[in-house]
């Protein structure tokens, strides 16, 4: 299978891309910029698009190209809307022309006006222009193609530089950890994301995916679960609300994943199961 990875130089596309390798697809990495194994294109044109569809006749894009930054969205909405909206509407239309399967990585802030756990099914309600228009592409995706699929990841943990390095960092050097007792969302191990995605990408399902881990937690419940995970003192960590009449982030996004992992077989751990497999650069944090 030859799979075209948008955003391949990014977080989450460098593990895909590294992840269908190893299971030894054919992928071709594609970003905004130029790095080892990564083809440079502006996909904003879509000359380019059309040009690299018919050079690699890809059966499937993995779209994961877009700015996630909410602030820089918030205060620069055209830029993000042609971005994160444009780009996947130009790769839309070459799909639909070129007949190749699309994987679209959406985000859990396609919701946040409410707090319950969302279904698959359950239209999106964004308070955030990033929200806003992943859920305009996820809108976009199901009007013009049928042979798609939509992943809606959460909060990724599993590497370096993530929210559990930043805890036992702090903690390790007796320092006082603020966290957050009222934002609230599913954190998820990276290794359950890339083989939730692989299998959604290698097998064919179509539909719309909760790629989440099982867990809804505060940022103060997930930072004392870290702590009681490397045995690090807990008492150090303090719990404050964050004040949401100036930070523009959901408090609650609760994704609810159950037929996402009932559909693709593959039942994702808690935090007391895949933290202790971040001790490889957790514990180097400090």
């Amino acid at each position: 299978m030859r799979i075209l990875v948008t955003g391949a130089a990014g977080l989450i596309g460098k593990h895909i891309t590294a992840h269908l390798r190893a299971a030894h697809q054919q992928v071709v990495a594609v970003d905004i910029v130029s790095c080892n194994g990564v083809i440079r294109a502006d996909l904003q044109n879509e000359a380019t698009v059309f040009r690299l569809l018919k050079e690699h006749t890809p059966d499937s894009i993995v779209h994961l190209a877009a700015i996630k930054n909410l602030s820089f969205c918030e205060q620069n909405k055209d830029t993000a809307h042609a971005i994160n909206y444009g780009i996947t509407e130009i790769l839309t239309h070459a799909c639909r022309e070129s007949e190749t399967r699309m994987i679209f990585f959406s985000s859990d802030y396609v919701f946040g006006r409410h707090d319950r756990f969302w279904q698959e099914a359950d239209l999106p309600c964004p308070t955030t222009q990033y929200g806003r228009d992943k859920a305009a592409s996820e809108r976009l995706i199901h009007r013009e193609l049928t042979d798609y699929a939509i992943i809606r990841p959460a909060q990724l943990y599993g590497f370096s530089k993530d929210f559990v390095s930043l805890v036992c960092r702090t903690l390790i050097s007796c320092r006082p950890l603020i966290a957050f007792a009222n934002l609230v969302n599913c954190p998820t191990w990276i290794g359950d994301l890339l083989a939730m995605s692989s299998r959604i990408i290698r097998h064919g399902h179509q539909g719309i995916f909760h790629c989440v881990g099982p867990e809804a937690v505060s940022r103060y419940q997930y930072a004392i679960a870290i702590a009681e995970a490397f045995s690090l003192n807990a008492s150090f960590i303090r719990a404050v609300d964050l004040d949401f009449s100036t930070d523009i982030r959901p408090p609650v996004v609760r994704l609810d994943g159950a037929s996402t992992y009932e559909v693709l077989r593959i039942h994702p751990g808690g935090l007391k199961d895949n933290l202790p497999l971040c001790s490889s650069y957790a514990m180097e944090a400090g």
